[in-house]
């Protein structure tokens, strides 16, 4: 057992970890002052902790686990995770919060003269009605829409063109077009083509997670149509923009051609693609979207983040 420390001793021992760690000097800049080896100092610090001398603590402001964040990212080679700490079983809640932490990230990413794609997600919505002035970007829609009401998905748009000052590009149109030649003829409307062209030029891409069935209104769109049941039992779990995903992360094909809004193929040039999504009901979602490899940042909660980590 250690003898405990002098006064004195413990004056120095605070100021060597004050010195590392909050002002963030290197150990041997430290050391060379107060006349000790680097492995001395080391040992200062170290100690200064276990004794309570100096406490170390995060000062996240917001709900964000940030151990979770950190292992997440590091496990699927992420650039960052964020990992909202709400364990609520009400989806709304959980998204409500997603949104929150979503519409700050928003906030701190957007630099002036981005052309940013938002796909029309439900949480994305939520997160742009926090928002109210971003730098001057041009805002793009993704995908179609897949709620009842398009509205809905454009919303997200309108909200951050406000937002931002630039230009947006809406897509007045469903996600998913109906299993008939005649109805590639709403591609051809100048509305629609000037969106698609501007796609091509986002540099950040923001995209929720759908989970398949009943946190997808994609896959409720399909149940509509009576085509839901073959790709479930093709093992899709989740979608993102217009890829459907097995729990493996692999593209399920079958509407090749059917989709309106941004390829996988486009979106796998995106320097910065960012994945929203999670409570009860996306875990296996969350995992096919980290398995996928399309997304370089996730916001998600600690549910489909622990999930995530057990396999």
């Amino acid at each position: 057992m250690s003898a405990p420390l002098l006064i004195d001793q413990q004056v120095l021992f605070t100021y060597v970890a004050l010195q590392n760690l909050a002002e963030g000097r290197a150990l041997n800049d430290i050391a060379e002052e107060i006349g000790k080896s680097r492995f001395a100092t080391a040992r200062m610090v170290r100690r200064a902790r276990e004794l309570g001398l100096v406490e170390v603590r995060a000062a996240v402001e917001d709900p964000i686990d940030v151990s979770l964040s950190a292992r997440l990212a590091k496990r699927y080679g992420l650039r960052s995770a964020l990992v909202i700490a709400t364990h609520s079983d009400s989806a709304s809640e959980t998204s409500e919060a997603i949104a929150r932490i979503t519409a700050r990230f928003l906030v701190d990413d957007i630099e002036e003269d981005d052309v940013i794609g938002f796909a029309p997600g439900r949480t994305l919505v939520r997160a742009s009605r926090h928002i109210t002035a971003v730098p001057s970007a041009d805002i793009v829609q993704l995908t179609g829409v897949g709620a009842p009401r398009l509205e809905d998905g454009t919303e997200m748009i309108a909200n951050m063109g406000r937002a931002s000052g630039g230009a947006t590009y809406p897509l007045y149109a469903p996600m998913l077009l109906m299993n008939d030649p005649r109805a590639h003829l709403l591609l051809q409307h100048p509305s629609i083509q000037r969106t698609m062209r501007r796609i091509d030029h986002i540099g950040k891409a923001y995209l929720t997670i759908g989970g398949w069935p009943r946190e997808s209104l994609l896959a409720q769109q399909l149940g509509e149509l009576g085509e839901r049941d073959s790709f479930e039992e093709e093992g899709v779990v989740a979608e993102i923009g217009t890829s459907l995903l097995d729990l493996a992360g692999n593209t399920v094909p079958g509407l090749k051609g059917r989709f309106i809004g941004i390829s996988e193929e486009t979106l796998r040039t995106v320097p910065t693609c960012v994945a929203i999504g999670g409570g009860a009901g996306k875990e296996d979602a969350v995992l096919a979207s980290l398995r996928s490899g399309l997304c370089h940042v996730l916001i998600t909660d600690v549910r489909c983040a622990e999930a995530a980590l057990r396999v």
